[in-house]
């Protein structure tokens, strides 16, 4: 029988669902229009921006495993989020006071030593309070993220237009200080999270050897890695891609194809938790791997087609609920409740920095240069799909645990 939710429990997760709408909401500015500020603005080519976004990943190789451990040493995880979101906004400033790509690549890597970690670290924290077997409101807490990035990422050019209507050159700078003032707000809800007792758990020294003796989460590391590789390059570089097939009205199709790609993820977000509970977590992660793939494809082959551009935008939902959702929820299952920051830093470190943002930006970008705007999404979505063959070979058969 479920568990009845109490009104305490209600004020948690009204707490977190802010946490991830302002984190998100940040997000929502910086990523659908950074590859876009760097092409524009600063007249980098493709490969160069490739590299530049490859930088922020390549800290993370470092920077994720690294707070996750600290987090479940010290156990405290509530500080470090404050430390990380506050490194963050200051990490925003940098890159927007930086001038020559030298400058720009060393502001991206003192940022990323905070960006890239913000996510696995709230999603440990977020599932260590909410985390009650089948139960789990760690689905409907996480929907507030993408309602967040739904209202920037839409907004945003607006916000542009109203400061000047007239097209002009750095106009697309303003993100940054925006993006920080968002996370500074972040910074502020996380104080409002009570600092329960399954949040400051401590992990004893070399626990996390437990986790590099586990074959089912090395196999699980490699599925995640693969899965990033296919899809993350092609989505990062996304911009480009439209700004090709829509050259006349770029920003406005942009614009237009988030929010087709974000109106669904926010329901479809919201009723995972039952979704879940009916085909468990292992096939969730599978059928956003194949709607990431076939939402590529389609992209690569039929992308000039607007009909099929923007149809293929609503396959978006199926994949976020299996990369983004399933994806920790998996390593919430795998690992030790007392190592949930250090697998959750590990799970990001190999999927989305060195799988998705090293190897397949880097990828992405000189497919750019050599081949053509389209041609991430193509071996993004083909690559994804002769995955899916295999990845019932990779991902082990995961169910939660009895709450403690």
């Amino acid at each position: 029988m479920a568990d009845r939710i109490t009104r305490e429990q209600w004020k948690l997760m009204g707490v977190l669902s802010l946490f991830w709408a302002t984190l998100f909401g940040s997000l929502g500015i910086f990523f659908p229009y950074y590859s876009l500020y760097l092409e524009d603005d600063l007249g980098l080519s493709g490969q160069q921006i490739g590299l530049a976004m490859a930088v922020f990943h390549l800290v993370g190789l470092v920077g994720q495993p690294s707070w996750g451990y600290l987090a479940d040493r010290t156990g405290a995880r509530k500080t470090l989020l404050v430390v990380i979101t506050i490194g963050m906004a200051l990490g925003f400033v940098a890159l927007w006071r930086v001038a020559g790509y030298a400058a720009l690549l060393v502001a991206s890597m003192c940022f990323a030593a905070f960006y890239t970690s913000l996510i696995p670290q709230g999603m440990a924290l977020s599932l260590g309070v909410l985390y009650r077997s089948h139960n789990s409101h760690f689905e409907w807490v996480r929907s507030f993220g993408s309602v967040g990035f739904l209202i920037t990422c839409f907004g945003f050019p607006l916000f542009l237009d109203g400061v000047d209507p007239r097209p002009a050159a750095g106009g697309l700078g303003l993100m940054f200080p925006c993006c920080a003032a968002l996370i500074l707000l972040t910074t502020g809800v996380v104080f409002l999270i009570p600092n329960q007792t399954a949040i400051r758990e401590k992990a004893k020294p070399g626990a996390w050897r437990l986790l590099a003796a586990d074959r089912r989460f090395r196999r699980f590391l490699l599925y995640v890695f693969l899965a990033n590789f296919m899809l993350d390059g092609p989505m990062f570089l996304f911009p480009i891609f439209v700004k090709s097939v829509a050259p006349d009205n770029f920003l406005g199709t942009l614009k237009w194809l988030w929010l087709i790609m974000l109106l669904p993820e926010i329901v479809a977000i919201a009723l995972a938790g039952h979704i879940r509970r009916r085909i468990g977590v292992r096939a969730l992660m599978f059928y956003g791997l194949a709607a990431g793939g076939l939402k590529w494809l389609a992209c690569g082959l039929l992308g000039d087609v607007p009909f099929v551009l923007h149809a293929s935008m609503l396959l978006h939902s199926v994949y976020v609920v299996g990369a983004l959702v399933a994806m920790p929820l998996c390593v919430n299952y795998l690992v030790p409740t007392e190592l949930r920051s250090t697998g959750q830093g590990l799970a990001t470190m190999v999927s989305s920095s060195l799988g998705g943002g090293i190897c397949s930006n880097f990828a992405a970008g000189w497919l750019i240069d050599h081949v053509g705007p389209a041609a991430p999404q193509l071996y993004g979505g083909i690559g994804a799909l002769l995955l899916l063959l295999v990845a019932p070979l990779l991902v082990p058969k995961v169910g939660p645990r009895p709450a403690g």
